[in-house]
């Protein structure tokens, strides 16, 4: 298929090793998770050494389905060419706030969380979770819940200097009145925390936007449930623009709104993938520890290989599974917009496909429940001869005609 290509270097290939050859096998599902989970049975089955087998990929999104999906199987994985989905900034805020529904004495995801609101730093967020634990009678959820609001400062006395006198306290404690135009409830605005001095509007407002969370996940027994209720939260909603602000920021300052808007759908993605993942469980430990301590296991020592296409270059697996083989993905039509062409992402499924010593699959899946989005096969799959020239594929020329 390479052939294709209009700028080619001749060359004339002699087939040197003598034993008998596994053809290359397309692989077709029905829908994009069900190609997941698939592909972690068969590499779990496979009786190839694990460090001997490479998932590749041309988009992010695909290695966060397979390493999902892998790691629930038990499987480990190594992630190149791109952030492993547990250590993504969203997914470790998902799980923060989970590991505080679960462990309320866990000061390290408050203060993770906490930091997404301007102006609030560690030191801050820190005083916060105290006097939180302070009015609720050494409980976070009850400082959130029911605070004891005839504790009129929750906050610690700092003595840093005796002789002067200095910081001996807070020099004046904050009036929570300053944060009524905010529209928060007129309950949480009776908590002796919001008399923070240094916590700002942005401080307060997403302090509440947790404390309406917890209490909606409060006493919830699905993992499910609970994971979807924080995705589709406000204080998600938060964070996700916090992050996805920085990421789309322009080396100005100024913030590319498109680029933002993609971040943001990414984001949601993985809270989908998340949600997957969470559906087998009916217990918060049993959840939490699979994600974050089984993850972290999971990451150590030999693994199957998930790479992207760039980063798989120069090397080698005995077994190779490329996905994810759709038109608009691979090739990506995205990046061919912004200055790629055809040729270079043929080049590309070029590449990946020849990293496979012995054993190579292809595959691709026709629909994608959480887009509600519907695929064709790769033009490359009909170029390679794994699939019949039909309407599809003269549908898929004339969009490449005219891009």
């Amino acid at each position: 298929m390479i052939a294709f290509n209009e700028r080619i270097y001749p060359k004339k290939l002699e087939v040197t090793r003598q034993q008998t050859a596994i053809p290359p096998k397309l692989l077709v599902y029905d829908e994009l998770f069900d190609q997941y989970h698939a592909i972690a049975r068969l590499i779990y089955d496979s009786k190839t050494e694990h460090d001997e087998i490479a998932v590749i990929f041309r988009n992010n999104s695909s290695a966060d389905g397979i390493e999902a999906t892998l790691r629930e199987l038990g499987l480990p994985c190594r992630r190149r060419g791109g952030t492993s989905f547990f250590d993504s900034r969203e997914i470790k805020a998902m799980l923060d706030i989970y590991t505080l529904l679960v462990n309320e004495n866990d000061m390290m995801a408050f203060i993770h969380l906490l930091e997404y609101a301007k102006g609030v730093g560690s030191a801050t967020a820190k005083e916060l979770f105290i006097a939180l634990q302070k009015v609720g009678a050494g409980s976070l959820l009850h400082g959130f819940f029911v605070p004891d609001i005839s504790i009129s400062n929750p906050f610690e006395k700092r003595r840093l200097n005796t002789q002067l006198g200095l910081f001996d306290d807070f020099l004046e404690l904050g009036s929570a009145g300053r944060f009524g135009s905010l529209g928060l409830e007129m309950k949480f605005l009776k908590n002796p925390v919001l008399k923070h001095p240094k916590l700002t509007k942005d401080g307060a407002k997403l302090l509440h936007e947790l404390y309406v969370l917890l209490r909606s996940i409060h006493g919830l027994k699905q993992p499910r449930t609970i994971v979807q209720k924080i995705g589709s939260s406000d204080f998600f909603a938060s964070i996700v623009d916090s992050l996805s602000s920085k990421r789309a920021q322009l080396a100005d300052g100024s913030v590319d709104e498109k680029l933002k808007n993609e971040s943001k759908e990414r984001i949601y993605r993985k809270t989908q993938v998340l949600l997957e993942l969470s559906k087998p469980y009916s217990d918060h430990e049993r959840f939490l520890n699979a994600m974050i301590l089984g993850s972290q296991d999971l990451t150590q020592g030999e693994g199957v290989h998930l790479l992207s296409i760039h980063a798989s270059k120069g090397l080698e697996y005995k077994e190779v599974y490329v996905v994810d083989l759709m038109d608009g993905r691979f090739p990506n039509r995205k990046l061919m917009s912004r200055g790629g062409s055809l040729d270079e992402e043929r080049r590309l499924f070029y590449v990946s496909v020849t990293r496979a010593k012995d054993v190579l699959f292809l595959s691709y899946a026709k629909y994608d429940k959480i887009k509600k989005m519907n695929f064709v096969a790769s033009q490359f799959l009909y170029e390679a001869g794994l699939l019949q020239q039909d309407e599809d594929y003269k549908a898929l020329v004339k969009k490449e005609e005219k891009e």
